[in-house]
């Protein structure tokens, strides 16, 4: 394992660094199939574009974010990231991205929002994570529902993909919820 921060059954979570905007993830971006779900992927993707990203979001104390990285191969399979935080309420968002599509359906992104809730909860003393999913998006609704977290509000419209509108769910845990689940 390369910088483990937190270790799971099948990933371990490490700080996204520098060296991984070049490569697979790089190439994630581009891929319509990986982005569809996604805010990232509306625009091409450029080597500027992610060192922006790297410089605004992951260097920032208002964000975490982690590569996830499978422990059998120690391959970069995705990304995850807590926030933007709000320290004063201690609730943030939370967006993945499985990127490496053989890794799509193992259950690495249930076991990837496990690992971060945890963090949240039990290091950053956060009340309450929240997520926002497009309604068609079923595996992510399902991997997130399987970490714990409820659909809380449903926003008619609110999604744009392939020359239509969608419905969008906004999911939330509590601390408390979590570790009654837990």
């Amino acid at each position: 394992m390369y910088h483990p921060f937190t270790v799971g059954e099948k990933i371990y979570l490490r700080g996204l660094e520098r060296a991984d905007l070049e490569g697979a993830y790089f190439d994630w971006l581009n891929d319509r199939e990986v982005t569809k779900f996604l805010e990232a992927g509306r625009f091409p993707n450029t080597r500027e574009a992610m060192e922006e990203y790297y410089n605004n979001t992951v260097l920032s104390n208002n964000n975490a974010v982690f590569a996830i990285v499978d422990k059998k191969t120690d391959e970069h399979i995705g990304n995850i990231k807590l926030g933007p935080i709000n320290w004063i309420t201690r609730i943030a968002s939370l967006g993945i991205m499985i990127g490496d599509k053989e890794s799509w359906g193992k259950g690495y992104g249930t076991e990837a929002i496990r690992l971060v809730l945890d963090y949240a909860f039990n290091r950053l003393n956060l009340h309450k994570v929240t997520a926002g999913i497009a309604a068609m998006h079923q595996a992510s609704i399902k991997a997130f529902e399987k970490a714990g977290f409820t659909i809380e509000g449903h926003a008619k419209s609110q999604f744009y993909l392939d020359g239509e509108y969608s419905d969008s769910l906004y999911l939330g845990i509590t601390r408390e919820d979590y570790l009654e689940k837990k």
